[in-house]
């Protein structure tokens, strides 16, 4: 979890939002313990996803990416869809890839 994730699930997201982030994680640990040869659980979590053809969406971008430079919690560093759908399609014949990929793991696997 993201430092200060518990304080957000627990304080300020909306109650919708709670349930399925409390959903989301109980899927990702059960694929995740397993125990499945044949499955390898592979988890994207990117923050922000963005093409450089929408100009609309560069302004919140450019946010995420200060605030990521800054430390602020729960803000990773945005990420291409070009790069999340190249990290997605590297991670399907790499079998050393294995539970949550976030920003800095789909970058090194785009």
């Amino acid at each position: 979890m993201q430092p200060g994730g518990k304080i957000f699930d627990e304080y300020l997201a909306p109650e919708w939002l709670q349930r399925y982030l409390s959903a989301k994680r109980i899927v990702e640990a059960r694929l995740q313990d397993g125990g499945d040869d044949v499955l390898r659980p592979v988890i994207f979590r990117p923050s922000l996803i963005f093409s450089y053809d929408r100009l609309a969406s560069l302004p919140p971008v450019g946010a995420f990416f200060v605030g990521n430079k800054i430390g602020l919690p729960f803000v990773d560093k945005p990420v291409t869809v070009q790069s999340l759908a190249s990290a997605i399609v590297s991670s399907l014949s790499n079998e050393s890839v294995r539970g949550v990929q976030r920003y800095k793991q789909i970058e090194d696997l785009s």
